[in-house]
């Protein structure tokens, strides 16, 4: 048998198939597994992670969104992976390949992994700071606002977000609408990426943040913070 060096047609964007892929393809079905392999091919080496909506996934697999979804959900059960998906499918969002079915060592440079620590921390602290939010932070939480560090978005930018949606949650409850705290992380995804669409200017958010704590306290008044409003109608501004 003669040993002949053996060339990739194509060197650019291959990825390692090991035991890694095996292993998925004994435990997903074929759809999820053609998600899974296509999430592989584009996904960041160095973190298994990929910023992607569900309609570019649908429109690159030529899958229906609740396949798509059945999929994901499928994946996630499995372990194969975590994803976090605002509420518009159209939106931005994250899937993070797990360490068992990622086949590259992850980054695991210890300042890194210290900032990335230190970003969430604020980021919780940036929840807990409002009455609407439900004092929680899941491991899709998680996910997100570590994928947003990776991202390198400010801070100051996820806080306008959080601003925001805030104040759209509020006026909404003014209006005689029942509502119940913002559950997750990504209930601010699509702000965040409206935000960064537009040049807003910093009175803007002072006005944003004056209303913001007016309405807010009110909500406190008659809910307590951090808690689901109950039937009653609010107070009259």
């Amino acid at each position: 048998m003669s040993s002949q060096t053996v060339v990739l047609k194509n060197p650019k964007g291959w990825f390692a198939a090991g035991v890694e892929i095996s292993q998925a393809m004994m435990v997903l079905s074929d759809g999820a597994f053609k998600v899974f392999v296509y999430l592989c091919l584009n996904a960041r080496r160095d973190s298994g992670l990929l910023h992607m909506t569900q309609t570019e996934l649908a429109r690159n697999l030529k899958k229906a969104h609740g396949t798509i979804r059945k999929c994901l959900n499928e994946m996630q059960e499995a372990g194969v992976c975590k994803s976090c998906f605002g509420h518009n499918p159209g939106g931005q969002g994250t899937i993070q390949i797990t360490d068992r079915y990622w086949p590259y060592r992850k980054g695991d440079n210890p300042q890194a992994t210290e900032d990335a620590d230190a970003y969430i921390a604020e980021v919780r602290k940036l929840l807990d700071a409002r009455a609407c939010i439900r004092q929680s932070f899941s491991t899709s939480d998680e996910i997100l606002a570590r994928s947003w560090f990776s991202s390198g978005i400010p801070l100051d930018r996820i806080a306008q977000a959080i601003l925001m949606g805030c104040h759209r949650k509020y006026t909404a409850w003014r209006n005689n609408q029942r509502q119940s705290p913002i559950a997750s992380l990504s209930y601010f995804l699509s702000i965040l990426i409206e935000i960064e669409a537009q040049s807003v200017p910093a009175e803007y958010w002072d006005y944003v943040r004056f209303r913001l704590q007016r309405v807010e306290k009110l909500w406190i008044e008659s809910y307590g913070k951090n808690t689901d409003p109950q039937a009653s109608a609010p107070a009259a501004m």
